[in-house]
């Protein structure tokens, strides 16, 4: 049997298919291949002994409209930290999604999507705040915008925290968002999400929650600001726990201001695991620690909190694939999946984190990249693996 590339002796671990054990890959042209226990004869020979082979992680929180906004990064900059796909977290609004998808959609080797938030603008700079007031969606152009790139638009976008949302309002703009992806979505024949930037929410985590379906996105999970998940008494909110039940997605999506250890500790211990871990990564954090230096940083984190290396890998593999749409695709390493495949060395080695708040959490495992394989074609290779 014919391959482009033939990983051997790694330890696949693919939480699709619940795997883990050591055995070879084989990839021909853009597509991962079944060699059914056939001699396969490969252009090129990979030896990964002693690393971890697993699906092109998908970061499911990013900011990447790079020169549309102040805040954002180059997509492809994710290559090297083993990230085959992200999805946008809103940084387009209706005013210039067309301008992220010819720029950054069009123009990137990673797979990407994104959510379009429901104000014009999007978020253009850290110092300019949305407005949020449905008056002023414009939703002529925001239909138009769906119907056109339904593929590539996930859902719709808000922050519901104070001082971007007038205290007053509560709910009623979150509402509004959800009304309106349920009225777009039946007119356009798609389903469109919405996501939900929940730190410092002017109410509590139960109630935010209870106004979402599911699919929709709960970001910033573990946020340690006002009204987080976690109650005065320790518990988790009731109207948290409801919302998983009815399949609302949990994403740690960690930031700068977005991620409290407290919080994070707590959830764990009482087994409340985030379904999706992303990085919410922007210019001000992208490659700076200690708070979300880059996202094989931030999923090892979790596993200084103690999940297992499955779990973590399911939140950036499997679980961001299914709520992209994209299930059996991406996030696996299923034969006749698009060969997305990163290698990843363990490492003993002290890692420094920080919450908001900056309390520290001190580490000593570090998921570092060797290669990183996108569609087929190896886009990263480190200076120091396979020479």
């Amino acid at each position: 049997m014919k391959a482009d590339f033939l990983i051997k002796n790694g330890r696949i671990i693919d939480p699709s298919q619940n795997l883990d054990r050591v055995m070879d890959l084989a990839i021909r042209n853009t597509r991962l291949i079944d060699t059914q226990g056939e001699l396969v004869d490969a252009t090129h020979v990979i030896d990964a002994n002693g690393l971890i082979v697993a699906p092109g992680l998908i970061d499911f929180h990013t900011h990447v409209f790079y020169e549309g906004s102040s805040q954002a990064i180059r997509p492809d900059f994710m290559v090297a930290q083993g990230t085959t796909a992200a999805v946008d977290a809103g940084t387009a609004g209706t005013a210039n999604f067309e301008a992220f998808y010819n720029t950054s959609i069009v123009s990137s080797i990673i797979r990407l999507k994104g959510f379009l938030t429901v104000y014009s603008g999007g978020q253009l700079d850290a110092k300019l705040c949305e407005d949020f007031n449905p008056e002023l969606f414009n939703l002529d152009r925001m239909e138009r915008l769906v119907d056109k790139f339904r593929h590539h638009i996930l859902g719709f976008k808000i922050r519901l925290s104070k001082g971007v949302v007038p205290d007053e309002t509560k709910a009623d703009y979150l509402k509004a968002v959800v009304d309106l992806a349920d009225r777009f979505s039946h007119r356009l024949g798609t389903d469109l999400k919405v996501c939900v930037h929940t730190t410092n929410s002017p109410i509590s985590a139960g109630e935010l929650a209870s106004c979402l379906r599911p699919g929709d996105i709960f970001c910033h999970c573990f946020q340690g600001g006002r009204n987080h998940m976690i109650l005065p008494d320790g518990t988790i909110d009731p109207g948290i726990l409801e919302a998983r039940k009815r399949g609302v997605i949990f994403d740690a999506a960690n930031g700068k201001s977005n991620f409290g250890l407290a919080t994070a500790k707590q959830a764990l211990a009482q087994g409340f695991l985030p379904d999706i871990i992303s990085s919410d990564l922007t210019s001000d954090k992208f490659n700076i620690p200690p708070y979300a230096k880059n996202f094989p940083v931030v999923l090892s984190k979790y596993l200084t909190l103690g999940m297992c290396l499955m779990d973590v890998l399911r939140s950036a593999t499997e679980a961001p694939a299914k709520a992209m749409g994209m299930e059996g695709q991406i996030g696996t390493l299923k034969p006749g999946a698009y060969a997305d495949v990163v290698l990843l060395e363990e490492k003993n080695i002290l890692v420094h984190h920080k919450d908001w708040m900056d309390e520290e959490l001190l580490g000593n495992e570090l998921l570092v990249p060797k290669m990183t394989i996108c569609a087929g074609e190896i886009q990263y290779c480190a200076t120091d693996f396979w020479v």
